[in-house]
């Protein structure tokens, strides 16, 4: 059996913890199965080869699509290039994360999966949206194209209860949407080798989606918001240091944070996801604007806070039960001093990490549940 995977890559830490999440569970539980993704620029094929994927056959010349040329050679000649054509894989597994909604349009909808999925139905494949947040979906052409888009899905998993709402708004009656979290919070790294690096260190997770938003204030505020951040923390004695979480532009915020600040923090800059997410574990605590970054923090109870651009983050910590770790893009120094204590208080700290630990636990059920939905889809 061939999978597709769609949505995950390797620049984006978090596109690529989803990846290695799938892999870990799908590699257990269907050994004979084989994965394949279209190579890019984010996904080039010594990663894909490095992973032991395939990669999905397909030529485009000039803007003329020439794959049909692969169908001409022999599957024996396609394997030794570690190639498969579409028409011999058997699912589609999409795993964007946050892809489908106002943010990216109808046209990309139509690109990502819109176009292609009436070919999928038509060769049999199955397809399933592993899950993530979508919406909102304003205008008409959006609508039509998520309507046909999960007409056509044997599985569609929302991550949180907005993203649910806005699916079940299109499709009221349609089985195939359900709600499932966040499945990296399965992804298991040993943090215990690095606990002497990153113990007494406080993680700075930036995201230049921060500087993006749909608020003037808050975009023009998040660089300052992020010195003064640090500055409270050199305060109140902690030690705190950037962690890069996905691009060249997220390392830039933080060398633009170091020119404000007097004396400078240190950038971590780690290629590798479980990497990322051990260093995560390993910490002290978090303030992150990523969501994978804030996924590894709350699945490991490492005390945190989150800023956010969109609705997935107060979703996320809703399934926690943690809707106070969601912190303003404030200048105030009260404020972030308050927020601040729920990491570094003692009697706060332990509070927030049992509570974690408890709806980790759970959370980590929810994944469990979701994959075997999936198993029964794929084996069916």
């Amino acid at each position: 059996m061939f999978i597709e995977l769609r949505g995950v890559e390797f620049v984006n830490k978090g596109a690529e913890l989803m990846l290695h999440a799938i892999l870990q569970y799908l590699k257990e539980q269907l050994p004979d199965a084989e994965f394949v993704m279209e190579t890019s620029h984010r996904s080039p094929k010594s990663k894909l080869d490095s992973f032991g994927i395939f990669e999905k056959a397909r030529l485009k010349k000039k803007g003329f699509d020439l794959t049909f040329l692969y169908q001409l050679s022999p599957k024996s000649v396609l394997r030794k290039k570690r190639m498969v054509l579409d028409q011999e894989i058997s699912a589609v597994l999409d795993a964007s994360g946050f892809a489908y909604g106002d943010k990216w349009g109808a046209k990309k909808a139509a690109q990502r999966s819109g176009d292609p999925i009436l070919t999928w139905r038509s060769q049999g494949k199955k397809v399933i949206f592993l899950p993530q947040a979508f919406g909102p979906f304003s205008s008409q052409s959006l609508q039509e194209q998520m309507k046909k888009i999960v007409k056509n899905s044997d599985l569609v998993f929302a991550r949180d209860d907005q993203s649910l709402e806005y699916l079940k708004a299109l499709t009221p009656e349609n089985s195939a949407i359900s709600l499932a979290p966040d499945f990296t919070n399965l992804v298991t790294v040993n943090a215990s080798n690095l606990k002497s690096s990153y113990n007494d260190k406080i993680l700075i997770i930036p995201n230049q989606k921060m500087l993006e938003t749909d608020s003037q204030e808050i975009n023009e505020n998040y660089i300052s918001f992020l010195a003064t951040l640090v500055s409270q923390l050199k305060v109140k004695g902690e030690l705190p240091l950037f962690l890069i979480h996905e691009s060249n532009k997220d390392a830039a915020i933080a060398e633009s944070v170091n020119q404000h600040l007097e004396s400078p923090i240190p950038i971590v800059k780690e290629d590798n996801s479980l990497a990322v997410k051990a260093i995560i574990g390993a910490s002290k605590g978090v303030v992150t604007s990523r969501f994978h970054g804030l996924v590894s923090a709350l699945s490991q109870a490492i005390p945190c806070l989150s800023t956010g651009w969109s609705h997935k983050y107060q979703e996320l910590m809703k399934d926690y039960k943690y809707e106070e770790g969601m912190c303003d893009v404030s200048l105030e120094k009260s404020y972030l001093s308050t927020k601040l204590d729920l990491i570094l208080s003692e009697k706060k700290r332990e509070e927030v990490h049992e509570k974690l630990k408890e709806n980790s636990t759970l959370q980590k059920e929810r994944s469990k549940a979701m994959w075997a939905k999936v198993l029964n889809c794929l084996k069916g």
